[in-house]
């Protein structure tokens, strides 16, 4: 649309972050995949266009950082008129002459992440996060200029670390501005700054608020997305929020956000916390009468199809009865009664490693010459009150034996009478140092994976399947993603296969 003024701040990101995925597996998908992916599968099956208004461009759906973003500046004063959300496919619609600021949100720009360098290790090629988080760059940057705008990109996110690691890679991708970390107590101001033509270091750092100062979003979220905690604090040493405090948004906010939700067309809801069963907690003693009251408060809410969550602690599990894991479970079900995941980080069966990654308050006080017992025993009451672990194991990891690989990999073993999976992930430091090279990686190294993925290769397509049925997803489509997962598995097993044959002993 040549000749609109444009707004005066723009929000946007990559098409992995604005698709209009129904699922948070849908997402987690479409994150996952590397360039041997074709480009016409991901965006044909994994990326479906998110819905916009035709007369504005502006997006209907949004990441909840974007939105979360939005409401500050709009708290802080800032007209609706002068803040648009939109996707890469209609930028032309709200940048013009009078734009200053285009932000970006991103989770893996330089494609850093533990899961896909994992993905990469196996499968070759490039993560597409980091390849459309590029593309969606240089639609902003050919926008800016052919407005004849002077807006300044700003990247935030919970990628954005992978930038300030390695601020020489900005000016390359025509990047401004870094801001790092929870950013709503102070980004309007460093907003202003910008527009103002503040001389401004590269990387600027956020300033968390209150979470009793967290704006509720003031449009509805890609998958549904309802934030309860942020934060989580327990030390682990490859995790941006190790040193972060957990805290807990209030009822009310979480409820006005899932209700935003709701009215914009999520049935689905997903839930998000560093660990959903501590929520309410004080420190990390839990509490789960506070949680099941929260859930059964969202339960009640008109229109709620899907209660959807992602990360639990093996020590949090432990602090629940089973009684409460069983009620739990039941809640986030609802009558449908299908297959509720948690994603739970045991990251090693070996507790001395546990121990020497920084993550002994995540071990519960468990010794950790008993880690491996305990661990299981974790996941055999969330699996026995119908609840389907995906596990994560941490390996390459510096000081990791040998002993450390065989006891891990027994340990996998020893899960094969439960419905679980397990995905090993490659280390990946937080400083941004490179994860181990794929052929640094030992035979044992291969083997590990190969067993786990012998689980999840079982365990995922009937998740799929039941989740996506539940949600909503069109029979089609499900069909759909159950013949890209055979493929994927058929490619998956030869590629296992052949890492570890030419692997080093």
């Amino acid at each position: 649309m040549a000749g609109v003024p444009g707004a005066a701040v723009v929000l946007t990101a990559d098409q992995i972050l604005m698709a209009q995925h129904r699922l948070l597996l849908d997402g987690m998908l479409a994150s996952s995949q590397t360039t041997t992916s074709p480009e016409p599968l991901l965006r044909g099956l994994l990326l479906p266009s998110a819905p916009h208004d035709p007369s504005t461009g502006r997006a209907i759906l949004a990441p909840l950082g974007l939105r979360r973003v939005e409401a500050a500046l709009r708290r802080d004063g800032l007209a609706q008129a002068d803040v648009a959300v939109a996707d890469e496919r209609h930028l032309t619609h709200v940048i013009g002459p009078e734009t200053r600021v285009v932000a970006l949100a991103t989770g893996d720009p330089l494609g850093l992440g533990m899961s896909s360098s994992t993905m990469t290790a196996v499968a070759g090629g490039r993560i597409w996060t980091e390849m459309l988080f590029r593309r969606v760059l240089a639609r902003v940057r050919a926008t800016v200029r052919a407005a004849g705008s002077p807006a300044k990109i700003v990247v935030g996110g919970p990628g954005a670390w992978q930038l300030a690691q390695q601020p020489d890679r900005m000016g390359p991708l025509g990047i401004d501005h870094v801001i790092c970390d929870y950013c709503e107590a102070n980004v309007t101001d460093l907003v202003r700054q910008v527009m103002s033509g503040v001389l401004l270091p590269p990387v600027l750092q956020g300033e968390p608020p209150k979470v009793s100062d967290i704006p509720p979003i003031v449009g509805p979220a890609t998958m549904g997305a309802v934030e309860l905690s942020r934060g989580c604090g327990l030390g682990c040493d490859f995790c941006t929020l190790a040193g972060v405090a957990m805290g807990h948004l209030s009822p009310d906010t979480i409820l006005a956000d899932a209700e935003t939700n709701l009215a914009g067309g999520n049935a689905n809801l997903a839930l998000l916390s560093e660990d959903f069963l501590r929520y309410g907690a004080e420190g990390v003693r839990c509490r789960p009468d506070a949680l099941l009251e929260l859930i059964r408060q969202l339960r009640s809410l008109r229109g709620v199809r899907l209660l959807q969550v992602d990360h639990v602690n093996v020590a949090s599990v432990g602090q629940f009865g089973t009684g409460e894991l069983r009620t739990l479970h039941d809640l986030l079900a609802g009558d449908q009664r299908g297959l509720c995941w948690v994603n739970i980080g045991v990251e090693s069966a070996s507790g001395r490693l546990v121990a020497a990654l920084g993550c002994r308050p995540k071990m519960g006080g468990v010794a950790p010459e008993d880690w491996a017992v305990f661990a299981r025993e974790q996941l055999s009451r969330l699996c026995a009150t119908g609840f389907l672990p995906l596990t994560s194991l941490v390996i390459g990891v510096p000081g990791e034996t040998t002993e450390d690989l065989r006891l891990t990999l027994d340990w996998v073993r020893s899960l094969r009478d439960l419905r679980l999976t397990v995905f090993p992930v490659l280390y990946a430091p937080v400083d941004g140092s490179p994860s181990p090279a794929p052929q640094s990686l030992s035979k044992l190294h291969w083997e590990l994976l190969r067993e786990c993925y012998a689980l999840n290769f079982r365990h995922m397509p009937a998740l799929y399947w039941d989740n996506q049925t539940r949600g909503g997803v069109p029979r089609s489509k499900c069909l759909g993603f159950q013949l890209l997962g055979k493929g994927q598995i058929a490619q998956w097993k030869t590629l296992l296969w052949w890492r570890q044959w030419r692997a080093p002993a």
